[in-house]
């Protein structure tokens, strides 16, 4: 059973991650699923709402971080919230960019190292923390 301490610290860790590979924006974070009854972690949906250095919101800069385990592994999808037409990052072993409308293989975007820098570090708290 997870406690909301530990949920708490997986959001703080999100939001360390995000503002280190997406700068110079700042970044809060929020669970948008809930866990169920058991407090499963199987399947895990944020939120990661970004602000500017004076503290304005950037709302097209807004993530949606989903975190899922297969078996022993992590896996994410990364994606834009409001830029729905963009590629969507998959990443679990190995990092691969989807066309977001067909679900295809597609060539990774221009900002596509930023989000597989935050993927990287993501997979790497998260392996620890659920696996």
């Amino acid at each position: 059973m997870h406690t909301p301490d530990f949920i708490d610290g997986l959001i703080a860790e999100v939001a360390k991650a995000a503002d280190l590979c997406m700068k110079p924006y700042i970044h809060s974070v929020f669970l948008e699923n809930q866990l169920d009854d058991n407090n499963d972690l199987e399947d895990l949906i944020f939120k990661i709402q970004c602000r500017n250095i004076d503290g304005e919101r950037e709302e097209s800069m807004d993530i949606e971080l989903e975190v899922y385990k297969s078996g022993n592994e992590v896996n994410m999808t990364i994606s834009w919230k409001a830029l729905i037409e963009r590629p969507i990052l998959w990443q679990g072993k190995h990092a691969v960019w989807m066309d977001s409308s067909s679900g295809m293989q597609c060539q990774a975007p221009s900002y596509g190292k930023l989000f597989e820098s935050l993927a990287r570090r993501l997979r790497t708290v998260f392996k620890a923390s659920l696996v």
